[in-house]
């Protein structure tokens, strides 16, 4: 039965998976915690506790993955949590069946997938297992861009874990192994190539190194220039600006970062996700410059474009958090209701 429903998520028959998604409110009112949710359904497969699945067909995989990535696009993390898992353990059996490059690139995408997901909760050490499996299942894949963007993932967790050198390296190593040859390189490793970049610039501002960090976004910059399609090249520079943003906020320079938030337009942002994490920065940023009201402005603004974002991101709770013990905060209506929706109290 287990089987035989998977099989359906995977034909897009239906919606969710085996283990289907809580709704978002459960039936005594309380809203499920999404991060809480997303973390117990992704240790069990990581750690091991999960069931074996049979092995299934890599054009139903394909699907699932796609499905998944959807969800993560679009920020809904419940039903992320409910699919993943099962995709994972099903592509590592299709994997170990065949040992196909094809079935390697999807588990390596899963775990990628995985990976990202964790980076936006509390640090668990399941963010370190999920990038490590990438990057093996990556060596069966032949496909650079799978194994560069897992090198990318995991330099971010070695970035969580303080180690920005580590992490910078591990970025920078990714982005030359891409080809770049020619006056037209291939867009795919082109626009690769500037997301890395823009992950390096990140990690260099965490240690503090401005300058290098200007650098690397700069280069960033001009890697979008190079793209010829117009919607690749909106979206890289929309996410060197959200990179400009973190940068100069980590940095402590909330003006300077604001004053790059100013020419963003939300609609560049490839997707819901980077859109709602965009605001969470300049939230953050609004924070850091002692303007509290206009922070809780712009976390129910990312609340509206992306309700799961808000209410499962790690960074969210803190500034919530936060923002119940600033002295101005009786003038911020409903922010006790925003710290239940984004599970900030205790």
């Amino acid at each position: 039965m287990r089987r035989r429903a998977f099989l359906l998520a995977a034909s897009g028959g239906i919606a969710g998976t085996a283990f289907s998604a809580p709704r978002a409110s459960a039936a005594d009112g309380i809203e499920v915690d999404p991060a809480a949710f997303l973390t117990r359904r992704l240790q069990g497969v990581l750690l091991g506790t999960s069931p074996a699945a049979e092995p299934i067909p890599v054009a139903r995989l394909q699907a699932v993955l796609t499905s998944a990535q959807a969800d993560f696009r679009a920020c809904r993390y419940l039903e992320l949590a409910a699919r993943l898992p099962e995709l994972i353990t099903a592509a590592e059996a299709a994997h170990g069946r065949s040992s196909a490059p094809a079935s390697a690139g999807i588990v390596t995408q899963s775990y990628n997938l995985a990976t990202r997901a964790l980076i936006k909760l509390e640090a668990s050490g399941l963010e370190w297992i999920s990038a490590d499996r990438a990057i093996r299942a990556a060596a069966d894949a032949n496909d650079p861009l799978a194994l560069a963007e897992a090198q990318r993932l995991l330099g971010s967790a070695c970035r969580r874990a303080g180690d920005y050198g580590r992490a910078r390296e591990l970025t920078l190593t990714a982005a030359d192994q891409l080809d770049l040859r020619g006056k037209s390189p291939e867009p795919r490793h082109l626009a690769l190539y500037g997301v890395l970049m823009c992950s390096a610039g990140y990690a260099a501002a965490r240690a503090s190194d401005h300058d290098r960090a200007s650098d690397l976004l700069n280069e960033a910059s001009a890697t979008a220039t190079r793209l010829t399609d117009s919607s690749a090249r909106q979206a890289l520079a929309a996410n060197v600006v959200s990179h400009r943003v973190s940068a100069e906020y980590v940095l402590g320079n909330a003006g300077s970062a604001l004053q790059h938030a100013r020419i963003a337009r939300l609609g560049q942002f490839a997707d819901t996700e980077r859109r709602a994490r965009f605001l969470v920065d300049v939230a953050l940023c609004f924070a850091q410059w002692n303007k509290p009201d206009r922070a809780y402005r712009t976390l129910l603004a990312a609340e509206r474009t992306a309700p799961g974002e808000v209410r499962t991101r790690a960074a969210v709770r803190h500034l919530v958090s936060e923002l119940l013990q600033h002295p101005r905060q009786a003038s911020l209506p409903g922010l006790r209701q925003l710290a239940i929706r984004t599970h900030a109290l205790a």
